[in-house]
């Protein structure tokens, strides 16, 4: 092919393979082993997977920077079942970029051009992309996060291209991978990673895998995908920025579809369903659009914007009824900063203190809470059956409860 390379197939059964219970099939599938994939995708370029079903028993690591991966919409299938034991970012996730790690630095207010490192940064060329990280103690994950590009570096000092938009107040103590402030080095940034017309199946393995996983990754998109995962979760998504995410599918079998640790990012026009959660942004995801999705199945909490989420909007999206043992949550926010959310649609939610929108400080599993202000959380529009529209402690506060359809 003049852009890339197509990968061919032999055919074998798959009966036992799609154990999801909303996924069934019938007949042979083609697969590919997973190192002819691995090598493909190692080449770059567009990469085309025609009509077939293809096994993956290790995770496939997208390294080059633009490559897109294709499939022929939903006649291409990828059935992700790993060897055991899982090893992280080996086999413990159908598709990734790749997995690095860290360093230390000092306090930076917001709009810095600079900030101070612990360590002599010699090393750091002008180009190199930094993320940038505070982590807390209690959970040892990350609760501010913004990516900057390295100007300069000399001695103990970083100079950044563009001022910070995130003040980041190095009030928890340092321990290395736990807690504190911290940035990650990435001299070779993957880029441009797309993920088009294709469906991938996690089967239950026992274990926790991601069907289509983004780390430390600029600008991925995913775009007509259908990911069913039985134990992981469907679309997931940490330390990255710039990825958009249009007219795909995660169905969770028991974890939600995660975005976590990721600035710039936007989804839109897909769906999502879990018997968990179906969408969660969460420790210290910022600047982002969550517009025009639909939750058609979810359990306890349609959507959750938890531990530090901040400068986004979440508009226009449905969701239909949430079900629960104890009270339904339609849409939760903890900790959450300067985050609209108008004009959605939430049908309603089971038990009887069930809540359309509850917004809050967040307090539960940090070593430090994390105040919840500046957002803006009306007008939206309520089914008949929840309990309240709107949680009481939220503000502003405005009861709309007429469906704007």
């Amino acid at each position: 092919m003049a852009d890339g390379i197509e990968v061919n197939s032999f055919r074998v059964s798959i009966f036992a393979l799609l154990a999801l219970p909303l996924l069934s099939a019938c007949g042979s599938a083609q697969l590919a082993g997973p190192a002819d994939i691995q090598r493909a995708v190692d080449a770059g370029g567009t990469v085309r997977f025609p009509a077939g079903t293809y096994l993956l028993t290790q995770t496939i690591v997208v390294h080059k920077s633009h490559t897109i991966i294709h499939g022929a919409g939903r006649a291409t299938i990828f059935v992700f079942k790993p060897s055991l034991p899982q090893v992280h970012c080996l086999n413990d996730r159908a598709f990734t970029t790749p997995c690095n790690v860290a360093d230390s630095a000092g306090s930076i207010a917001l709009g810095s051009n600079s900030f101070e490192a612990t360590d002599n940064v010699d090393d750091l060329r002008s180009g190199d992309w930094l993320i940038v990280e505070e982590k807390d103690p209690e959970p040892s994950e990350v609760v501010i996060i913004d990516w900057v590009q390295v100007a300069a570096a000399s001695g103990n000092t970083v100079m950044v291209r563009s001022p910070f938009r995130t003040a980041f107040p190095n009030s928890r103590p340092w321990e290395p991978g736990h807690s504190g402030l911290g940035f990650l080095v990435l001299p070779k940034s993957v880029e441009g990673v797309q993920f088009r017309d294709f469906t991938v199946v996690v089967p239950d393995s026992g274990f926790d895998a991601p069907g289509i996983s983004v780390f430390a990754a600029q600008n991925t998109v995913i775009d007509h995908v259908e990911v069913w995962d039985s134990d992981g979760q469907p679309l997931y998504s940490y330390l990255s920025q710039g990825l958009t995410v249009t007219n795909s599918h995660g169905y969770g079998g028991h974890v939600l579809n995660e975005f976590a640790a990721t600035v710039d990012l936007s989804i839109r026009d897909s769906t999502f369903s879990s018997n968990d959660a179906a969408l969660g942004l969460d420790f210290g995801t910022g600047f982002f659009e969550v517009s025009g999705n639909e939750v058609p199945s979810s359990v306890n909490v349609g959507m959750y914007l938890l531990d530090g989420v901040h400068d986004g909007s979440v508009i226009r999206n449905s969701i239909h009824f949430v079900r629960s043992s104890g009270s339904a949550v339609g849409m939760l926010a903890r900790g959450s900063q300067r985050v609209t959310i108008k004009n959605n649609y939430l049908e309603g939610g089971e038990g009887p203190a069930s809540l359309g929108i509850s917004i809050g400080s967040a307090y539960e599993g940090l070593s430090q809470p994390i105040v919840s202000f500046g957002n803006v959380v009306t007008p939206n529009w309520f089914g008949s059956s929840w309990s309240v529209d709107y949680d009481p402690t939220n503000q502003p506060v405005r009861n709309l409860a007429s469906n704007p359809n």
